[in-house]
């Protein structure tokens, strides 16, 4: 399989604005498609008047595996388009699967990680990070480093959304107060909606 790694100038201006350059640079390399997580409404549209087809809503992969699968199925449910997520981290100070999702994640001490298949799980601890911030940083580093592709939260901040996503971590929202089981449970049964900076916003 042949690929060429194609650079991006960075945006400049508000992150919510369309990234032109980004378009161009696709456009220029004579693709029929693009594959991705999430895209703005206007970017989508921008290159489906170009003529390429967007298949958006792919996670849990690598690009080999998207490749492959979007070469066997085009992509067209999806179901095919989610990957074999092997570990969920779920926010919440208890431990287990009984415990209740709740904190937003920026303050959040402590996540279960589960594995959805056997319903195995571990309690991951976060560093302290000083005097509360939006951001997480330690936070953020323990998702990454636990394994897991996606995280649910009852809330969360936009920047943390997206130092997460730049690490291939999926984000969905759950109702505060749930079970950590009755989380993994609405992700399976695909009833979590996924958080996108730009269907909620970026912090000023």
């Amino acid at each position: 399989m042949e690929y060429v790694v194609v650079s991006v100038p960075p945006r400049r201006g508000a992150e919510d604005k369309v990234s032109l350059a980004a378009i161009r640079a696709i456009a220029q390399q004579g693709v029929s498609a693009v594959i991705t997580g999430n895209i703005k409404d206007v970017c989508r549209q921008t290159l489906l008047n170009l003529g390429i087809d967007v298949i958006d809503g792919v996670e849990g992969m690598t690009v080999q595996e998207a490749i492959e699968r979007y070469q066997a199925t085009a992509l067209q449910t999806p179901a095919s388009r989610r990957g074999m997520v092997t570990r969920v981290a779920v926010v919440s100070t208890g431990e287990g699967l009984e415990a209740p999702v709740e904190l937003p994640f920026a303050v959040c001490p402590s996540f279960v990680v589960v594995d959805p298949t056997t319903m195995k799980w571990e309690t991951v601890r976060v560093e302290p990070n000083g005097p509360a911030r939006e951001v997480n940083l330690n936070a953020i580093r323990a998702v990454a480093r636990s394994g897991a592709t996606v995280l649910i939260t009852p809330q969360i901040h936009p920047e943390c959304c997206m130092a997460l996503q730049a690490l291939a971590i999926t984000v969905y929202l759950a109702p505060e107060g749930v079970t950590v089981r009755r989380a993994i449970e609405l992700y399976e049964q695909g009833e979590l909606e996924p958080y996108s900076v730009a269907l909620y916003g970026r912090a000023e």
